[in-house]
C-alpha cells in the first residue's frame, strides 16, 4: 500500500478575522477536493479558510505533477478563484495563492503564529476594501494618426528634411521614422499616466504591472496600460468606474484609438501578499 493513501494535508484558501468568522459560518460548500467541505480553522484571533486534500494529490512532488495536467489544474484553480470571490463578498480576506498546502494543523498554527501580527496588518489595511484592474489598449495606427497631425515637432522634422538634399533626404527619414515611433510612444505613456495619476487620487494604493505581449492577450492592438487599484467600496470606486468611462467616451468622439478595459472587485490579491506564503508544501 502506497505510504500516502490515507494521509490528508491541509489545503488553505485565505485568512481572515476571527470575529468575523464566528459572525458568519460556512457550511455545505465541497472544497478542492470534493469528497471534503470548506471549513473555518480559528487560532486566536485568526481564521484560516481550509479543506483537507489527499496526500496522493497534493504532496509537493505529486501536485507538480498534477498541475502539468491542464484539465485537472483548470478545474481546481476555478475552484480556487470562484471561493475567494464567495469568501470575498461575505468577509475581509487575505487571499492565498493557488496551491498553499499545509503538512498538518500544527504547521498550519506555527506559520499563523509566526506572522500573526503582519496578517492583522494586512487585514486592517485591505478592511472594506476591493481590487480594480484597468488595462488600457491602443490602436498603434489610429493612435499615430492623432499623434501625427498634433505634434508640432514632428511637422518640423518634415519641413526640416524637405530642404535637404536627396541623399541627405534618406538617412534623415530614417531617422525621421524612428523620432515618429519615439514620440508614438511617449505620447501613448503620457495619456496612460494622466488616467492613472487622476485614479491615485481616490486609490488607497496601486501597483503598475508589466504590459501583455499581443501573442499572450490574442488581440490586434497593443497593451499600453496594466494596473491594479486598491480602492475603498462605495464612491471611491463609483468614481473610478465614471472617470474610466469619460476617458473611454472622449477617446471615441476624438478617435484616439484607445480602449479602456476595467475588472473588477476582486479580493486584494496584488495588496495582501506576504513572503511566507509561496505554492508548496509546508512540512
Amino acid at each position: 500500500m502506497n505510504e500516502l493513501e490515507n494521509e490528508e494535508l491541509i489545503y488553505v484558501y485565505a485568512f481572515l478575522p476571527a470575529q468575523e468568522a464566528s459572525s458568519e459560518k460556512i457550511t455545505g460548500i465541497k472544497g478542492i477536493d470534493p469528497n471534503n467541505e470548506v471549513k473555518f480553522y480559528t487560532w486566536t484571533e485568526l481564521t484560516a479558510v481550509i479543506c483537507k486534500v489527499p496526500a496522493t494529490d497534493f504532496a509537493e512532488e505529486n501536485f507538480k505533477r498534477n498541475v502539468e495536467n491542464i484539465k485537472w489544474l483548470q478545474q481546481r484553480a476555478s475552484h480556487h478563484h470562484e471561493l475567494m470571490n464567495t469568501l470575498h463578498d461575505k468577509f475581509t480576506i487575505l487571499p492565498l495563492k493557488f496551491g498553499t498546502i499545509y503538512e498538518n494543523e500544527e504547521r498550519l498554527e506555527q506559520m499563523m503564529s509566526e506572522y500573526y501580527e503582519q496578517m492583522k496588518t494586512i487585514l486592517e489595511e485591505v478592511q472594506d476594501k476591493e481590487e480594480w484592474n484597468l488595462k488600457i489598449y491602443s490602436d498603434p495606427q489610429v493612435f499615430s494618426k492623432k499623434v501625427l497631425e498634433e505634434n508640432r515637432e514632428i511637422e518640423a522634422k518634415k519641413k526640416e528634411i524637405s530642404g535637404l538634399s536627396k541623399g541627405k533626404q534618406f538617412f534623415a527619414r530614417k531617422k525621421l521614422d524612428q523620432f515618429i515611433a519615439d514620440q508614438i510612444k511617449a505620447e501613448t505613456e503620457k495619456k496612460c499616466k494622466e488616467v492613472h495619476d487622476k485614479i491615485l487620487k481616490f486609490s488607497q494604493n496601486a501597483e503598475v504591472k508589466k504590459n501583455w505581449e499581443q501573442k499572450v492577450t490574442g488581440r490586434d492592438d497593443e497593451m499600453s496600460w496594466n494596473c491594479v487599484y486598491l480602492m475603498e467600496t462605495g464612491e471611491n470606486v463609483e468614481a473610478f468606474t465614471r472617470l474610466v468611462e469619460e476617458y473611454q467616451k472622449y477617446s471615441v468622439e476624438e478617435n484616439e484609438g484607445l480602449l479602456f478595459e476595467t475588472t473588477g472587485p476582486w479580493p486584494a490579491y496584488h495588496f495582501a501578499n506576504f513572503k511566507s506564503l509561496t505554492n508548496s508544501v509546508k512540512s
